[in-house]
């Protein structure tokens, strides 16, 4: 499989289906990866355990390679979440978050800052102010400022951060990203990032239960591991248990390894095509929605220059229109997010012209209830 094409031929989602930015339906490869290491946990024949210890070193392997980094700088995870919350726990001084950022990062550093008695310190960018552009983290930045965590790709308005500007801004401090709403779409300078927190549920299409976290040899010097579990220590049971020396040392527990097989093939068929080939098909299906949405007037809140867009288009209609919007996408069988007074239509590689045809059927709808 190296082919774009080949590659999409791998999805099934229904069509009408534009919503991976909440949760991207699990791919045909990945669903037979867990019915083979389900059967192996069926039956547990001899050699099988050897094959399920298999699948930790198998996903970091791929991880890294995305990631830009060592395969001992990069732990498995059940989620996002868990990887930043053992992150903040194990920093010190202030960090720099937009209060607008999903709640996993401000909750992480919030209860870091509790648990801590002030060691973390949030340092919050109030609500409304805009965009993470290197110019407004610029403008926040104090010598109190020890690290900078943000999103990727903001999951309400589509944004994506210019990561390396955003390093050049930031000097040595320390950067972490919650990329969630742009792994598997951008091709981003993961490198430059010093924690790189993901999950397989959206754009991966590994379904829940599956993520990693990665960390530079920096970050590894400076974030304390503050969670560890048996997973992440040694020397029990004869001895009292260590750390860990790596990335193994965030670990609470052992991680599914049906899900790290999960995960494992599907960084494998991304690696295989290249996630540029992945964002060049997005970006396009992304102009065609903007293009629909532009012949029946509906405003277009997300960025539409390239740079700054990943696979999320954020609609906003007319005062008192968006129940209209949303049954007309409902009555056409459309599958988007409406909240606070938009709708965010996700596209992924995978979107057809069938899909896209339904999309633009809900606009014609929509038009001529609201005309």
């Amino acid at each position: 499989m190296t082919t774009i094409d080949e590659y999409v031929a791998g999805f099934a989602e229904e069509p009408g289906y534009l919503d991976h930015a909440a949760f991207g339906p699990v791919q045909t490869a990945v669903l037979e990866e867990q019915r083979v290491l389900g059967h192996i946990q069926e039956h547990m024949r001899f050699g099988a355990m050897e094959t399920l210890d298999e699948q930790d070193a198998r996903v970091r392997a791929v991880a890294a390679r995305l990631v830009r980094r060592r395969e001992d700088q990069v732990v498995s995870q059940t989620a996002t979440t868990p990887g930043l919350l053992h992150t903040a726990f194990g920093l010190t001084g202030g960090v720099l978050v937009a209060a607008d950022e999903y709640p996993s990062l401000p909750l992480a550093l919030a209860s870091a800052a509790s648990a801590t008695g002030g060691r973390v310190q949030p340092v919050v960018i109030e609500s409304g102010a805009g965009w993470l552009t290197p110019e407004l983290i610029r403008e926040r930045l104090s010598d109190d400022v020890t690290a900078v965590a943000l999103s990727l790709v903001d999951w309400r308005t589509g944004y994506l951060a210019d990561l390396a500007a955003i390093r050049d801004v930031i000097g040595d401090r320390l950067l972490i990203v919650d990329a969630i709403q742009g792994f598997g779409v951008v091709d981003a300078p993961y490198e430059v990032a010093d924690v790189v927190a993901t999950g397989g549920q959206k754009w991966l299409h590994a379904g829940w239960g599956t993520g990693f976290v990665s960390f530079s040899d920096r970050a590894l010097e400076r974030v304390r591991p503050a969670l560890s579990g048996p997973h992440g220590t040694t020397g029990w049971p004869s001895e009292v248990p260590t750390v860990r020396p790596g990335a193994t040392a965030f670990s609470m527990s052992r991680v599914d390894p049906v899900s790290q097989a999960r995960l494992a093939v599907s960084l494998e068929r991304l690696t295989a095509v290249g996630v540029a080939a992945v964002q060049e098909r997005v970006a396009n299906r992304v102009d065609r929605v903007i293009a629909i949405a532009d012949e029946f007037g509906l405003p277009v809140v997300s960025s539409r220059d390239l740079p700054e867009r990943a696979g999320i288009v954020v609609l906003r209609p007319g005062a008192g229109r968006l129940t209209a919007l949303s049954a007309a996408l409902h009555n056409h069988g459309v599958t988007a997010t409406a909240r606070l007074g938009e709708v965010r239509v996700s596209v992924f590689a995978s979107t057809t012209d069938e899909t896209l045809g339904m999309f633009r059927d809900a606009c014609v709808s929509y038009a001529t209830m609201t005309a």
